[in-house]
């Protein structure tokens, strides 16, 4: 009977999943020991008027100009948070042997807490329901084909739209028309209609796809469609709506998704209890100029 236990045993360590359990497992251990043990001055965090005064120069060297104050307490949070996990990391030893600096620590405590959560497995229920909360984010797109003529805002200024409305009535009648040159082709078959957005902006996809969604079934010329490069008139030859589909057609990209909200949530949870357990002291920082050195 002893044999066959040590043989057990050696079956489960061969497995990644109870390897990773027993390392997580030890990390938390670990970090409940020596982190709830801590001297009481290592819970104090103070940003005086020297690393505020750091923080804005920093901005002002990248931007070119002095941060808001919503920005300056952005940069406080951040800093705080990059401070929260640094001390966080050293009493977790992963300081020992490691040249890189505190940042490097405190993504190294992220990382090793973002691992854990990541091998969770949800339940067949738990991923059915965010694939039902999610659901528009995995359906299968709108296709369609359409050609377009184009007018150009930059040569045709004032007389941009009058020029468009009256080549839709000449389009309409069956003739033909000249128009603009355009970077993009003329006639585009697209298997996922957001590409338009891509190309001509959010507003003239919108305008498209309402209308050649059903119950519209004509595929005449219609216009003229604003884009960010002017005015177009548009001819929709083929439009297939935007289907759901089954979660067993996308599972492995719902997984995915799940996990990176999952381990989001996860680190959120974990930062606020580290973050709970220091007493953040910040310098007053009512103007900006004071911080800004010309």
């Amino acid at each position: 009977m002893r044999f066959r236990g040590a043989s057990l045993w050696r079956r489960l360590w061969r497995e990644p999943l109870t390897r990773f359990f027993a390392v997580g497992a030890g990390l938390f251990l670990v970090y409940a020991v020596v982190g709830t043990h801590s001297p009481a001055d290592d819970r104090r965090i103070h940003i005086d008027q020297y690393e505020l005064q750091v923080l804005a120069a920093l901005w002002q060297a990248q931007w070119r100009r002095p941060p808001t104050h919503d920005e300056l307490t952005q940069l406080v949070v951040d800093r705080v948070r990059e401070e929260v996990l640094y001390r966080e990391a050293l009493a977790l030893n992963l300081d020992e042997n490691d040249v890189l600096v505190r940042r490097r620590l405190a993504q190294k405590l992220e990382m090793a807490l973002n691992d854990v959560a990541a091998m969770i497995e949800p339940s067949g229920d738990d991923l059915r329901q965010y694939f039902e909360k999610h659901a528009h984010l995995y359906l299968d797109p709108a296709r369609l084909t359409l050609t377009h003529k184009f007018f150009s805002d930059d040569r045709r200024g004032d007389t941009v739209d009058a020029d468009a409305r009256t080549a839709l009535k000449a389009l309409i009648a069956g003739d033909t028309v000249d128009d603009d040159s355009f970077h993009a082709a003329k006639t585009l078959t697209l298997h996922n209609a957001d590409r338009l957005a891509q190309v001509f902006g959010t507003a003239f996809r919108d305008a498209v796809v309402a209308h050649a969604a059903p119950p519209r079934s004509q595929r005449a010329w219609f216009g003229p469609v604003l884009s960010a490069y002017g005015v177009h008139l548009v001819r929709v030859h083929a439009f297939r709506e935007a289907r759901s589909q089954t979660i067993g057609a996308v599972r492995e990209t719902v997984l995915e998704d799940w996990r990176r909200d999952y381990v989001a949530a996860r680190e959120s949870e974990r930062y606020a209890e580290m973050r709970a357990l220091y007493d953040v002291d910040v310098a007053p920082f009512a103007s900006i100029g004071e911080l800004v050195q010309p």
